[in-house]
């Protein structure tokens, strides 16, 4: 089975290599970061993926050697309007949208954004999310 790691080490890979959404991160594409990031200060804008569910798909052997990913791409602003995070949910569609993820011994059918969720404010920080689904397998 593929680790939930290397899928998201693949997606992270994957933004990172978009130069239009880089480039909205103040050209930084440390910026872009698994959920979880204990690291480093937080700074804004910035993005974060995070896999939600990971399941085998179809029988027998192949089971095991092909799994469907949903996960969240969530974008982060900390300016006065909604529109720097609305931006950026819109060049993350851009950056996964038909694109198929490689990594370490797996590779994927394409990404596919099922939903958007429009930026809402929170603690003086603007939070909007792109939920994707794929299909990875082993190579």
């Amino acid at each position: 089975m593929i680790s939930p790691d290397v899928v998201q080490a693949a997606i992270i890979a994957l933004l990172k290599a978009d130069a239009p959404l880089v480039a909205s991160l103040a050209a930084d594409p440390a910026r872009i970061k698994e959920a979880d990031w204990r690291g480093t200060d937080f700074e804004y804008p910035a993005v974060r993926v995070d896999i939600t569910d990971m399941r085998p798909t179809g029988n027998g052997n192949c089971s095991e050697q092909r799994q469907g990913v949903t996960g969240s791409i969530i974008v982060y602003s900390k300016v006065d309007s909604s529109a720097e995070a609305a931006a950026l949910l819109g060049l993350v569609q851009n950056a996964i949208q038909q694109k198929h993820l490689v990594g370490a011994g797996m590779s994927s059918q394409v990404m596919r954004p099922i939903e958007t969720h429009f930026p809402y404010r929170d603690n003086d920080i603007w939070r909007g999310e792109v939920v994707f689904a794929t299909t990875v397998f082993e190579v």
